[in-house]
């Protein structure tokens, strides 16, 4: 296994992510491939994956992991954009896909599992690096939906590509295009 922190080391985590989506979204897809072209549910599924994707990338690029408490940007509104971007995208290509039982599942899995998992495991970590303002951030800044004011101690951190590539967000982004090439090549075949 290569060295993390290596280009293979990268090139294979990227790569990884990337094959996973497009087989996952091709299952999705070929699935339903009599009704992807239901001109509805695909632009309301391509309208929520890119606003998923773009809501990821805007947090990602806010966010300084185990580096400081992030309160700007999207975090001045929400306490996890990223999970909600993932729902997104999840969602979009359930749509597109006219799949109602993931976007059933995707659900399910989200608010009985996923979210809850996380909130502990992360809130268990934030106490312990951020003390007294993460608990202050917690109670007023929303969990899913956001506030409309910004959160009044945010910080002055501005959104950066390179904390985004800090992030990893780049993969996801990838596999987004990989989903939305496998859809382009199912409807054009």
């Amino acid at each position: 296994m290569a060295e993390k922190g290596t280009l293979q080391y990268k090139l294979t985590k990227i790569t990884g992510k990337t094959v996973l989506a497009a087989i996952v979204c091709g299952i999705m897809f070929w699935l339903a491939k009599d009704k992807i072209l239901e001109p509805v549910w695909f632009v309301s599924g391509a309208v929520l994956t890119l606003l998923g994707e773009w809501l990821r990338l805007w947090a990602a690029g806010h966010l300084r992991k185990n580096k400081q408490l992030t309160t700007t940007g999207p975090y001045s509104h929400v306490k996890n954009p990223l999970y909600i971007g993932t729902l997104l995208i999840t969602l979009g290509f359930s749509a597109m896909a006219m799949s109602y039982w993931i976007m059933i599942g995707g659900f399910v899995w989200f608010f009985i599992y996923y979210a809850p998992y996380k909130k502990k495991q992360e809130n268990e970590k934030l106490i312990s690096s951020f003390g007294q303002p993460w608990v202050e951030f917690d109670k007023a800044v929303p969990d899913y939906l956001p506030r409309l004011s910004p959160y009044p101690g945010r910080g002055t951190n501005r959104w950066s590509f390179e904390v985004v590539k800090e992030n990893s967000e780049h993969e996801t982004a990838m596999g987004v295009i990989a989903g939305f090439a496998v859809l382009l090549y199912l409807l054009v075949r």
